[in-house]
């Protein structure tokens, strides 16, 4: 092999690497919908790709005048042809291999994800591919050749064939768009042959004769030259030296900016004037050209410390007297500057508000109109108002750091090289790199998730990353950037120890931002406080129930104990959501009810109360309560009146909530409504409450057993052990029955069979029923299954049991977390896998859902119940007092509690709290003691 091949591979070999990887990256890797990698690989493929590609094209004769090695060149005893002859052979060949590998990745991608594609689609394919590879072919070469300048041949190699299919696209608008496609591929293709003669005609006549005619520099104020030449006193201004020597050095952005002013302005005209097609090609083009400023950044960054190593001026600035640091802080400040200004004002100048993303930190629930008067200090005022302002101007901001990050990261790569060339392809791989993780950072599971594995780490969710990540990321970047630039031709030693720095970097953001949204602190505080004598008895349990945050405790001699609570997580204390700080709150209504004789105690939509005694009495509240919807924002409820007897009936058995109605059973097996049979806004707003209505007979039948909340779903048991909902579904396989017009119900047959002592669902991926049996024991009870009459889900009967044990006395909980209580008094916590499996792999998981581990809840042993709780679960001590157990993660309260508040329309997802919630039980109050006496 020749020493001319030799120097072109080495020269072409770098840009040649980082294309191959990026064209055939995707064939390494799944295509899941639910990993990111999945879409990396894609915008890798489609954007990245071309673009090393076209600067693959430029590496042939630009990497020569870059390294100042074009007039060596000529120089050399080898005749121009035998040059040009290797030079387009070994480029051909590698923008070949490129394109094939491309291809070859396209293929294997489309073939695993099983779509197809018809035989126009391929030749679409190949067209493009063979356009693109032709105009960026010889766009690379004659730029190059006649300008001699990287930086201003990238511009005519991207603006020139843009520019020609504008004007192909805007005069043949009138036409189909087969036309139109056909007559940009003939245009772009004559313009490669030409483009390629043109080039080869240049490199013949290329001469090695330096400009004669003065230096170009940027014109001086006349006021500077004035003083200059009036001579007198010096004035000695280093830091305005600096700052116009780095001005100076990026004075051919200047130029390219005021070109691609001159282009916009015409686009802006050409947009308002013309008359194109509706979503054609040409309008597509026209309305995203405002794009091209944001390369201004990239190029602006490359140069700056590069572009001195190639004029050979770097050596000569370090050995000024001056800090280094200032002279690093100059350059610096000014290569951002100049990103902001390029990328993100002009833009805006001429683009206005519609290229502004929609974008804001916060969506509408988190903002000062939730803070009432009455609830917010001066201070807090100030907060929300601060947060408000800072959201509105959101879209703008992220514009400019878009643009800020671009030329941060080209400033970067350009420390490392050793002209201009060099740091692109470096610095836009650089920043889609960092724009995808950065995008994605929020829930770190994604990167590794597929259907076919459970890995799914939980180190963090939530913004927290980038509070943390983006300083760290950017401190680092500046530091090594200072480091680098002091190195007069930094090599593979500096770049090892730059990945090292970045690699460290790195393991200290996940280690200080998992240790952050986990409370790492908290570890360090005892974990429950000690509780009191025992007053309650294991052998004669209260019972302790949760009825829609209405807790009820019934004790063994009748008294109920009953207090309502409120999550501080639902949008009414937005401070709370952003520190992850979940907590039930009580609304005032702690007390014991009068009697010892309470068989049960309900409450309706309404918070209206209800209760049945031993002797069959009916009792409801005396009135209402009633709702005002805040100006603020949220509902201000007063409490409803005492309990008062209804009727004088004494056969009531059972009671259930329906909407705004009560379903009761009696002891002869008639069912009852008592309420309104439909809802409606007027009786909302002018409820009269229960006392105003006469109980109602359901049909006819006499064969009910009772009614009662199974997951806070109202459902009724027949004497036969049949159990039905107050609900249909139509795509259900199972009966239903008319009892009168409008009031079905359906039978849910994974509910009978045995005697459960509690039973909870949980969705872990699908829906799942786990329950306590008589026996103690704790099985999965009932799953989902594919139902092919209606092609959907619904729960049947399955038994599988969890360990061995049989000792169990209730479960509660939801999410994929629950919690089970043993007859010795411990809680035990139950982390269930999620099932990212389909139904058709259903027996895959559930062996895996069999064999979780429970982990011991707490330190004490003298729990006696539990009962299901907003994220978590409520559990009663033996000395009275009630604990409330938070289980789910703040991503999982943000999406059930917010009540919308939280919904980010712009990422479709739901905004999560910066922290997650705290592990630690927290105390809800004492059912005995002062409370006794009431």
């Amino acid at each position: 092999m020749s020493a001319l091949v030799k120097k072109e591979i080495r020269l072409l070999l770098p840009s040649f690497g980082f294309a191959c990887t990026l064209a055939f990256a995707g064939a390494f890797f799944p295509n899941n919908p639910d990993s990111i990698l999945n879409s990396i690989t894609y915008i890798f493929s489609c954007l990245l790709c071309p673009a090393v590609a076209a600067m693959l094209a430029l590496s042939s004769f630009g990497g020569e005048v870059s390294a100042g090695t074009f007039s060596n060149l000529l120089a050399q005893p080898v005749s121009r042809s035998k040059i040009w002859e290797t030079k387009i052979v070994l480029l051909s060949v590698a923008l070949v291999a490129v394109t094939g590998l491309w291809v070859v990745a396209f293929l294997i991608s489309v073939f695993h994800s099983g779509q197809n594609h018809d035989i126009n689609g391929w030749l679409g394919l190949f067209s493009v591919v063979v356009t693109f590879g032709l105009v960026i072919f010889s766009g690379g070469l004659w730029t190059v050749l006649l300008l001699r300048q990287v930086a201003a041949a990238f511009w005519f190699m991207v603006l020139v064939p843009g520019v020609l299919v504008a004007i192909v696209a805007g005069f043949f608008g009138g036409e189909s768009d087969e036309f139109v496609t056909g007559m940009i591929a003939s245009v772009l293709g004559a313009y490669s042959l030409a483009g390629f003669f043109f080039a080869r005609w240049l490199f013949f006549r290329a001469q090695d004769l330096q400009w004669s005619g003065g230096t170009i520099v940027l014109p001086e104020m006349r006021g500077r030259a004035r003083r200059k030449s009036a001579g007198g006193l010096r004035v000695w201004r280093p830091h305005a030296a600096l700052w116009w020597k780095e001005i100076q050095l990026h004075q051919s952005q200047f130029i390219f900016a005021g070109v691609l002013l001159v282009l916009h302005l015409g686009v802006l005209a050409a947009r308002t004037f013309g008359n194109f097609r509706k979503n054609s090609d040409t309008e597509f083009i026209l309305e995203i050209f405002w794009g091209l400023w944001l390369v201004l950044p990239l190029l602006t960054g490359a140069a700056a410390v590069a572009e001195e190593r190639k004029l050979g001026t770097q050596a000569a600035q370090l050995c000024l007297p001056l800090r280094r640091r200032t002279q690093f802080a100059v350059k610096f400040r000014v290569a951002l500057l100049l990103s902001v200004l390029f990328g993100a004002v002009m833009p805006l100048v001429l683009e206005g508000r519609r290229i502004l993303p929609k974008f804001y930190l916060l969506p509408g629930g988190i903002t000062h109109s939730q803070m009432t008067l009455s609830q917010a200090s001066a201070a807090q005022s100030f907060f929300w108002y601060g947060l408000e302002m800072l959201n509105l101007l959101s879209p703008v901001l992220l514009l400019a750091g878009v643009a800020l990050a671009i030329g941060a990261i080209a400033f970067y790569a350009s420390t490392l090289a050793r002209n201009t060339l060099q740091a692109l392809a470096p610095s836009v791989l650089g920043f889609f790199v960092f724009a995808f993780l950065l995008w994605n950072a929020h829930a770190p599971e994604l990167l590794f998730r597929s259907h076919e594995s459970e890995l799914s780490l939980s180190l963090w969710h939530g913004p927290l990353i980038y509070f943390t990540g983006i300083p760290a990321f950017f401190l680092a970047l500046a530091a090594l950037a200072y480091w680098n630039s002091q190195q007069p031709a930094p090599g593979l030693a500096a770049g090892r120890r730059n990945l090292l720095v970045f690699a460290g970097m790195l393991l200290a953001i996940i280690v200080v931002t998992s240790a952050t949204y986990h409370r790492a602190w908290e570890k360090l505080t005892p974990f429950e406080p000690a509780h009191g004598a025992a007053k309650l008895s294991r052998t004669s349990p209260p019972a302790l129930e949760n009825d829609f945050n209405y807790f009820t405790v019934r004790l063994p001699d009748g008294r109920i104990w009953a207090n309502a609570y409120g999550l501080n997580f639902n949008g009414a204390n937005p401070l709370a959501f952003v520190l992850g700080d979940a907590r039930l709150e009580s609304l005032g209504q702690n007390t014991f009810y009068t009697g010892s004789n309470w068989v049960s105690l309900g409450r309706n939509w309404r918070g209206e109360l209800t209760g049945l005694k031993t002797d069959g009495t009916l009792w409801v509240s005396s009135k209402p309560a009633s709702f005002r919807w805040r100006d603020g924002g949220g509902w201000d409820v007063s409490q409803p009146g005492d309990l008062v007897r209804f009727g004088d009936e004494t056969n009531w058995s059972s009671q259930v909530w329906h909407g705004y109605s009560m379903i009761l059973v009696k002891t002869d097996g008639t069912l009852w409504r008592w309420g309104l049979k439909e809802w409606n806004h007027k009786s909302w707003k002018d409820w009269p409450g229960l006392h105003a209505f006469t109980p109602q007979q359901i049909g006819t039948q006499t064969n009910w057993a009772e009614v009662f909340l199974s997951d806070n779903h109202p459902r009724i048991r027949k004497t036969d052990g049949s159990i039905w909902a107050l609900w249909t579904d139509s795509n259900s396989q199972w009966p239903t029955e008319i009892l009168e017009p409008g009031f079905e119900i359906q039978r849910q047959p994974y509910l009978e069979g045995d005697t459960w002592r509690n039973t909870t669902d949980i969705w872990s991926g699908m829906h799942y029923r786990l329950g306590i049996r008589a026996d103690g024991t704790f099985r999965l009870c009932a799953d989902e299954e594919l139902v092919k009459k209606s092609n959907s889900y619904e729960l049947t009967a399955v038994d599988y049991q969890f360990g061995t044990a049989s000792n169990w006395l209730a479960v509660a909980g939801r999410g994929e977390k629950v919690v089970t209580l043993k007859n010795d008094g411990t809680l035990w916590c139950w982390n269930f896998p999620h099932n990212y499996w389909n139904e058709l792999n259903r027996a895959r998981y559930e062996p895996a859902m069999i064999q979780t581990q429970p982990v011991r809840l707490g330190t004490h042993a003298d729990w006696l119940a539990v009962t299901e709780a907003p994220g978590g679960i409520v559990s009663l001590a033996a000395d009275g007092s009630l604990w409330y157990w938070p289980l789910d993660s703040a991503q999982r309260f943000a999406s059930d509690y917010g009540n919308g508040n939280y919904w980010d329309e712009n990422n479709n997802r739901y905004l999560e709290p910066l922290l997650d919630i705290s592990r630690k039980p927290q105390r809800l109050g004492k059912v005995l003691g002062e409370d006794a006496a009431q």
